[in-house]
C-alpha cells in the first residue's frame, strides 16, 4: 500500500464559506502543488469536502461551492498534478459536521436535550482545534439512515470523479449526545423502553447508552468503510482517531472506529507529552504502520490562522513522531481567498530535509518494558472526582519518560499483546472493562507483575485478593500510611507522616492483613464541617485499619494494589513514591537506563541483532535549549560490535560491562539516532 513508506505528508484546512465571491477565488493548483513540493510532501490530503458541507467537485446530491462554478475540475487538477509528482493523494471528507446538510435537511439534525439542534441555539461545545466562543457546525446524526444514504451518494461521486490513493474521513465522534428521532427508535428497538438523558455513571442504563453510542458509531465507520472499498481498488481508509486520546468518555470513539481503519492517525493539540502517549497508543493499536501523527504549524489551535510555531517546535514535534517510525501529517489553513503563505511550506520543507535521512532506519520492534494499559471504556469517575484512568495513563507516562524507562501503551483491543511487558500498569479501571480480566488475570498467572490502582475494578480485586468493595471514606481527604515493614519505599512517608490525597478511598474487605502495606489515614475532622485543627489544611490524625495498599503473590506473578491512584498526581512526591513502589516491591528493573534529563525521552527499536536508540528533546518553548550529555545503559546478551551515530555513520565509544551496553549521547540539540550493532 502506498502508505507503508511514506512518512510526509500535509493537510491543508478549508473550512470556507462562500457568502462572498471572493472565497476560493485565488485558489491555484499550480500554487498549491508547489507549495507541497517546497515542503517535501509525499501525500497531500486535498479536501473534496468540509465541515460547511460544501463539495469542491461537481454534486448532485448537495451543493459545490460557488468558487469552483466554471473551473468545477479545480480539485482533480490539484490531485492529478500530486500524481504527476509521484505525491499519494489522500481525499477529505467530514462526516457529521455538515453545515450545509443541517440546514437543508432538518429532519438529519444532532438532537440534544432541549430538543432542538446546538447549531440552531447558537451554543457552545468544547473543541479543541478551534475557536470556540461561538459554535458554528452543524451536526448530523449519523443513526438516520436518510443521512447515511446522503453520505453513501457522495462518497460514489468523490469515487467517480477523483483518482486517489485513499480516503480520510473527519469527525467520527458524538459532540453531544443526541436525542433525535432516529436515536432514540434505535435504542427502543435494541434495548427497549425510554432512551437515557440523564449523566449518571453508576446507573446501568447509561452504560449501556455510552456502550451504544460506541457500537453505533464503529458500525456507521465501517459502512463507510466497506462502501469506499467497493467504489474504489486498492483504496486506504482512514477515519480520524483524535477522540480516542480525549478524556470525554460521552465521545464514544473505541476500537470499533479503529477496525474501520487500514491505519490509525489524528490531530491533536495537547503538548509534546500528549503527542509521546498518542505516537505509543496510535503504535500498538493501529493495523498497519506507520501510524499518522498531525499537527497543526499554528501556534495553540487552528483559531490563531496567522500564527507559525517556530522551527524548533515544529522540528521537535516530527523528531519526536521519527522516534516511533511514524508518519507526520503538517495541517495549514488555506486563506479565505484561497492562497497560501509560501514562507510555512520552505519552513516545512527545511524541517523534513532534516528528518528524510532517518527514514530508512525506521526498523524493528519498539521496545517497551512497561505496559500503560488505556481503557477505551473507563473514561468517567462514578464517584465524580479527577481520577480517570485516562489522566492517570498520561500521567504515568510522563513518569516513565522523567525516569528513562522504555514504555508502551495497551490495552484491551484484539492486537494488544500485553505478554511481552515486564510490568502492566492499570489505574482506575472499572468493571467496563471486565471483558478483558481474564486476559490480565493469565499474564499475572504466568509471571507477569501487576500494578493496579482504585476500587472500582471489583472483579479484579476478588480474584487477586478476596476482596470486595463495600463502601468510600465521607472524607474527601484522606491519607496512605505505610506500615513499619513498608516505610522506605515511599520516600519520606511514614505512619505519623503519610502520604496526602485529595479524594475519597474506597474501603475495601476481605484482604489478608498480612498483605496489606499501608492503611488509609482520615483527618481529624471532615473538612465539610466548620470545626477544624488547622485552619488551612487537614492533616492525618486518625489511623484507620482500612487497607490503603496491598500486594499479593499470584501464580507465578505479583499483584499490588493501592486504593489511591497516586500515579496520576503530577508532583515529585508522588512519582517518587510511584517508582518506588514499581522498584523496590515489585521489583522492576528496566531493560535500558539513563542519567538523561527529564525532558529528553529515549527510544529504542529491535530489529533482529540491531538495535536503534533515539535521543529527543521533548521542547515547547519557541528555541530549544542546550542540552548536556548523558549516559545511556542498555541490557544486552550480545556485545556490540560498533554504535553508530546516523545518518553519518561515525563510530561512538562504548563500553560493554557486564550485560550492559554504555555510550553518552553526544551534541543533542534535539534529535539523534544510534544504530547498535551486535
Amino acid at each position: 500500500m502506498w502508505y507503508k513508506n511514506n512518512y510526509r505528508r500535509h493537510l491543508c484546512d478549508m473550512h470556507i464559506d462562500d457568502w462572498d465571491d471572493a472565497f476560493l477565488s485565488e485558489f491555484s493548483p499550480d500554487g498549491y502543488v508547489e507549495n507541497l513540493k517546497k515542503a517535501k510532501i509525499q501525500n497531500a490530503m486535498l479536501y473534496f469536502q468540509s465541515h460547511v458541507g460544501l463539495c469542491n467537485y461537481p454534486t448532485k446530491s448537495g451543493k459545490m461551492h460557488n468558487a469552483f462554478r466554471g473551473r468545477e475540475d479545480t480539485m482533480r487538477k490539484v490531485a492529478d498534478m500530486c500524481h504527476n509528482e509521484n505525491i499519494a493523494v489522500t481525499g477529505y471528507y467530514s462526516l457529521i459536521y455538515n453545515n450545509w446538510a443541517h440546514d437543508n435537511h432538518p429532519e438529519w439534525r444532532m438532537i440534544d436535550e432541549t430538543g432542538r439542534s446546538v447549531y440552531e441555539q447558537g451554543k457552545v461545545l468544547k473543541a479543541e482545534f478551534a475557536n470556540n466562543d461561538i459554535f458554528r457546525y452543524g451536526l448530523c446524526c449519523p443513526n438516520n439512515q436518510d443521512y447515511r444514504e446522503f453520505v453513501r451518494k457522495q462518497i460514489k461521486e468523490m469515487a467517480e470523479y477523483f483518482t486517489v490513493d485513499g480516503m480520510f474521513y473527519d469527525m467520527l465522534f458524538w459532540p453531544h449526545m443526541c436525542y433525535c428521532d432516529s436515536c432514540k427508535k434505535r435504542w427502543t428497538e435494541e434495548v427497549g423502553g425510554d432512551i437515557p438523558t440523564v449523566e449518571n455513571w453508576k446507573d446501568e442504563a447509561w452504560l449501556l447508552h455510552i456502550e451504544k453510542r460506541r457500537q453505533w458509531m464503529g458500525e456507521f465507520a465501517q459502512m463507510v468503510t466497506d462502501y469506499t472499498k467497493e467504489l474504489i481498488e486498492g483504496v486506504s481508509v482512514e477515519h480520524n482517531f483524535a477522540c480516542a486520546v480525549l478524556s470525554d468518555g460521552k465521545l464514544a470513539i473505541a476500537e470499533p472506529v479503529n477496525n474501520a481503519c487500514d491505519y490509525v492517525g489524528g490531530d491533536l493539540y495537547g503538548g509534546i507529552y500528549r503527542q509521546s502517549f498518542t505516537c505509543k497508543f496510535y503504535r500498538n493499536i493501529t493495523k498497519n504502520n506507520p501510524f499518522e501523527y498531525m499537527f497543526s504549524r499554528v501556534e495553540g489551535n487552528l483559531s490563531k490562522h496567522t500564527l507559525t510555531k517556530s522551527k524548533d517546535v515544529m522540528l521537535s514535534q516530527v523528531y519526536l513522531t521519527a522516534a516511533h517510525h511514524g508518519a507526520t501529517l503538517v495541517i495549514d489553513a488555506i486563506d479565505p481567498i484561497g492562497t497560501m503563505d509560501r514562507r510555512v511550506y520552505e519552513k516545512v520543507g527545511e524541517i523534513f530535509d532534516e528528518v528524510i535521512s532517518y527514514e530508512k532506519y525506521y526498523k524493528g520492534e519498539m521496545l517497551e518494558d512497561v505496559g500503560i494499559y488505556y481503557s477505551l471504556k473507563s473514561k468517567f469517575n462514578a464517584h465524580g472526582e479527577e481520577y480517570t484512568n485516562h489522566l492517570s495513563a498520561v500521567n504515568t507516562l510522563d513518569t516513565m519518560i522523567f525516569n528513562n524507562i522504555p514504555a508502551g501503551i495497551t490495552g484491551g483491543w484484539h492486537n494488544a499483546d500485553i505478554n511481552k511487558y515486564k510490568l502492566v500498569i492499570a489505574s482506575n479501571l472499572t468493571n467496563e472493562d471486565s471483558y478483558d480480566f481474564d486476559r490480565l488475570i493469565k499474564y499475572v498467572e504466568e509471571g507477569g507483575r501487576f500494578y493496579i490502582s482504585g476500587g472500582d475494578c471489583g472483579g479484579l480485586l476478588e480474584k487477586f485478593f478476596g476482596a470486595k468493595t463495600i463502601g468510600r471514606t465521607v472524607e474527601k481527604v484522606t491519607y496512605i500510611a505505610p506500615k513499619n515493614n513498608f516505610e522506605g519505599v515511599m520516600g519520606d512517608f511514614n505512619e505519623k507522616y503519610p502520604l496526602h490525597f485529595d479524594g475519597t478511598a474506597p474501603i475495601v474487605a476481605g484482604i489478608d492483613a498480612d498483605k496489606v502495606l499501608a492503611t488509609i489515614t482520615l483527618p481529624y475532622t471532615n473538612q465539610n464541617t466548620i470545626k477544624f485543627v488547622s485552619i488551612h489544611s487537614n492533616p492525618p490524625g486518625v489511623p484507620t485499619d482500612i487497607p490503603a495498599m496491598a500486594m499479593t503473590d499470584f501464580g507465578k506473578g505479583k499483584v499490588f494494589w493501592s486504593a489511591q491512584p497516586i500515579e496520576q498526581i503530577n508532583l515529585y512526591s508522588y512519582r517518587n513514591a510511584f517508582m518506588g513502589i514499581l522498584e523496590k516491591t515489585l521489583g522492576f528493573d528496566a531493560a535500558v537506563k539513563s542519567d538523561a534529563p527529564k525532558d529528553i525521552e529515549i527510544v529504542t527499536f529491535v530489529d533482529g541483532k540491531d538495535m536503534y536508540v533515539s535521543t529527543v528533546g521533548l521542547n515547547e518553548d519557541y528555541k530549544v535549549r542546550k542540552y548536556e550529555d548523558f549516559e545511556i545503559s542498555i541490557k544486552s546478551d550480545n556485545e556490540p560490535q560498533n554504535i553508530k551515530i546516523l545518518p553519518s555513520e561515525e563510530t561512538v565509544a562504548f563500553n560493554y560491562i557486564n550485560g550492559q551496553i554504555k555510550f553518552k549521547s553526544e551534541k543533542l540539540k534535539i534529535f539523534n539516532m544510534y544504530k547498535i550493532e551486535l
